[in-house]
């Protein structure tokens, strides 16, 4: 019977027999996306300009990532469209971004942690106690919980790292993705720390008025970029990961910050030809993903031109928020100028409301010659 067509192979056979005994879920590393990709997309180009208007090589919609049109193959597995099942690519960041979904999570490790010396905020004694109960078996998941609320409240009401003595403040959202820490908030307007400090604000504005801009607040209020959020995060040590209650086999805290961006295969987001004008319509993941590739190009040139600090700022913050939309579209409080002009669906759309893959297309399926009795 080899004449019949084999049906999409969703997972291949091993050899050995194997039981599942648990499943764990995890953020994606900048490593395991290089693992899983095929290849790296660096064109902001969709298709060249010939007359077949044939994918660029390294653009998004490079065949090497599948196909999503009948008459062509998958240069990677050489399969058609229905059988082949995709494969991912991957964008690398010229300068890392917030991840909008774990945005609320860096701000609360942040708050738990020293910004100068990575250690958690907590007497080494009481560190180890609460050490001793996370790594207790089969800890309910309520009262886990309970137990990461409680290391927060503790962390929160330390104002001096008990291991490097520098001063830490309240961590706070400020604006869109932005991220604010106020050191000197504890500390009184007359003290020697803080007239210092202002003195050296004055210093700074007079020999370099761009800083005006760059630094707001009397400098007393200092604005974490993702750059100084990952470094932070890259030197937590191992045992102070735990107390974050997090498993550093399945997500690491710097793993929260994107420095790499998952390319989708091309089989779920395809290139619909057009009828009415010449030339195809694009996935909005396709497009959102160009707009990331332009953005890259634009802070390398920037970056290599000698650009001032404000306009690659500017490039910084308009980059942050294409790689959130791309997630998630919906945001709210995006100012009037970087507003995006029509609507797009991010993947969060995709997935959410009755719409979404979960209601509208697994739970609830159309299907034809089914009637339904109005009473």
């Amino acid at each position: 019977n080899t004449s019949v067509k084999m049906v999409k192979e969703q997972f291949r056979e091993t050899d050995g027999v194997r039981t599942l005994t648990q499943v764990c879920f995890g953020m994606q590393s900048p490593q395991e996306i290089q693992q899983c990709a095929n290849m790296q997309v660096v064109a902001k180009n969709l298709y060249n300009q010939d007359s077949q208007r044939t994918p660029v090589l390294h653009g998004a919609l490079d065949r090497r990532m599948g196909t999503s049109s009948k008459d062509q193959n998958c240069q990677t597995c050489g399969e058609g469209l229905a059988d082949c099942i995709g494969h991912y690519g991957y964008i690398d960041l010229e300068l890392p971004v917030f991840h909008v979904g774990y945005f609320r999570c860096i701000i609360q490790v942040l708050q738990c942690i020293c910004k100068d010396c990575s250690r958690i905020l907590m007497k080494p004694e009481l560190a180890l106690l609460y050490r001793e109960k996370i790594r207790k078996k089969d800890i309910p998941y309520l009262s886990k919980k309970a137990l990461r609320k409680k290391i927060i409240d503790v962390c929160k009401k330390v104002n001096i790292c008990p291991y490097c003595g520098e001063i830490n403040g309240i961590v706070k959202k400020s604006g869109l993705l932005k991220i604010s820490h106020e050191k000197y908030r504890n500390l009184k307007k007359t003290s020697d720390i803080v007239s210092k400090r202002l003195a050296e604000y004055e210093e700074v504005v007079e020999s370099n008025k761009e800083m005006q801009s760059m630094v707001q607040t009397n400098g007393l209020v200092h604005v974490l970029n993702p750059l100084e959020v990952l470094n932070i995060f890259d030197r937590i040590p191992e045992e102070d990961v735990i107390l974050l209650l997090m498993d550093s086999s399945a997500a690491t805290p710097s793993a929260m910050i994107l420095t790499r961006v998952s390319v989708p295969p091309l089989c779920i987001r395809p290139s619909v030809v057009s009828d009415l004008k010449s030339g195809t319509n694009e996935d909005d993941v396709t497009m959102k993903l160009t707009e990331i590739v332009f953005l890259n190009d634009v802070i390398m040139k920037h970056r290599q031109s000698g650009a001032t600090a404000k306009m690659i700022q500017d490039d910084w913050d308009f980059l942050q928020l294409q790689c959130a939309l791309h997630i998630n579209s919906q945001l709210s409080g995006i100012p009037a100028d970087k507003a995006p002009k029509k609507y797009t669906r991010g993947f969060v759309q995709r997935l959410k409301g009755k719409q979404g893959r979960f209601r509208g297309n697994l739970s609830g399926k159309r299907v034809d010659f089914s009637s339904r009795t109005v009473i």
